[in-house]
């Protein structure tokens, strides 16, 4: 394939019955029935995910997220820990460490793919594995002045 640059600005010379052609080569099947300013900027989209690769799933998100409601607020930033951070959770009276390694997450000699299936495995209940290590704020703050009990 040529250099990315030299294939977005041939793009911008194809003729619509081309950019369909393009496109069939492109993506294995026939092109949208779309303008071709539409095909030709969907085309060029293309191309640079092939070059570049995909938008991490973060901004992914935060863009849905956005496009469905202006609005609406930024999705939380993805939580990303580094080897050798410990995580420490007390539970029914007993602490509970984590260790982060570049492979994982180790709790009591096993490895876990992720905090949540961690909290799952020392609760026995679904959590969400940031919540449960303190890591997001809980959904529903107390309230000022609330009893105590």
């Amino acid at each position: 394939m040529a250099r990315i640059g030299d294939h977005l600005t041939r793009l911008a010379t194809l003729s619509p019955a081309d950019l369909r052609a393009e496109w069939q080569e492109v993506e294995g099947e026939a092109a949208p029935d779309l303008p071709p300013s539409l095909l030709r900027r969907a085309l060029a989209y293309r191309l640079q995910e092939q070059s570049h690769g995909r938008l991490p799933a973060a901004v992914q998100r935060m863009l849905i997220q956005l496009s469905c409601d202006p609005s609406a607020k930024p999705v939380e930033p993805e939580i990303r820990l580094k080897p050798g951070t410990r995580l420490l959770r007390e539970w029914n009276g007993k602490l509970h460490t984590v260790h982060v390694t570049e492979d994982g997450l180790w709790f009591e000699e096993r490895r876990y793919r992720s905090m949540s299936h961690v909290a799952r495995e020392i609760t026995g209940a679904q959590w969400s594995g940031p919540r449960f290590f303190g890591l997001r704020k809980p959904v529903h703050p107390p309230l000022q002045g609330a009893a105590r009990g």
